[in-house]
């Protein structure tokens, strides 16, 4: 590599890093009302970024998904400032003053969104009124949702298997592996999945899967430590019943990576 491209690759996350910076000072500038009641020093400046695009974005095009995502902001910012209130500050104390502001302006922000929102059925707002709140309406709600388009993503299909495992077992399964399906080629997977699925089967001692399912995990999440020498407590295969599981494995792992997994 020669000098040229190494300043280059060096130099490439300062630019991007400064055109955001200006993006996010233009929409201040000719949108204000955007930024006015944010902190303005440089703690947690990704936080402030995303909720300043999140409010410009509900502002453009005001529905429940929009909605949704300002929450997500307004909650991230909120928790991101909010430890540094134990902060002592020796000068300069206005800081903490600014910070304090914008953390009870954002709180008081997402409390309004929680109230507006309490009667949608868009699937993320109900899993929001009851992963924070506990609200059992909105989770059974949710969870007569499970078959509705809106549905088909997989961090929703995680979600709607957690809440069945201990009711309904096999639409539990029926989701994970839905949530499996619903990934396109090459793309990051989620292995909590597999991970829920191989809980799943742990339980109902359904070993033959535990067995395949750890060794598609151990391969796609190889930091994951699955103590595959576990199996042996349980359940022996011989080398034919290994060698064919393998090969599912195989099959599993070529079909995740191609986006062309499906369990009927």
């Amino acid at each position: 590599m020669n000098t040229k491209s190494a300043f280059l690759i060096l130099m490439t996350p300062l630019f991007l890093a400064a055109c955001e910076q200006d993006r996010i000072q233009t929409i201040c500038e000719t949108t204000p009302h955007f930024c006015v009641d944010l902190h303005e020093d440089s703690w947690c400046k990704f936080e402030r970024s995303n909720l300043i695009r999140a409010r410009r974005q509900q502002a453009s095009s005001p529905d429940d998904a929009s909605d949704y995502q300002l929450m997500v902001s307004l909650k991230r910012y909120h928790d991101c400032l909010d430890p540094l209130l134990d902060i002592e500050y020796t000068k300069r104390k206005e800081r903490k003053n600014d910070k304090l502001e914008a953390i009870l302006k954002a709180r008081n922000a997402l409390a309004q969104l929680e109230q507006q929102s309490l009667n949608s059925d868009y699937p993320e707002l109900l899993l929001w009124h009851w992963q924070h709140h506990g609200n059992l309406s909105a989770r059974a709600r949710f969870i007569k949702l499970a078959d509705r388009p809106e549905m088909l993503k997989p961090e929703l299909q995680k979600a709607l298997a957690a809440l069945l495992t201990l009711r309904d077992s096999a639409a539990a399964e029926q989701a994970l592996h839905r949530a499996l399906s619903l990934y396109e080629a090459d793309a990051t997977i989620d292995t909590d999945i597999i991970a829920n699925l191989i809980g799943l089967y742990v339980r109902e001692q359904r070993y033959r899967e535990v067995w395949i399912w750890s060794r598609v995990l151990a391969k796609l999440n190889p930091d994951n430590r699955v103590d595959l020498t576990r199996m042996n407590v349980y359940a022996r295969f011989d080398n034919i019943q290994q060698q064919q599981m393998q090969q599912r494995v195989d099959t599993i792992i070529d079909l995740l990576q191609e986006g062309t997994y499906n369990r009927s």
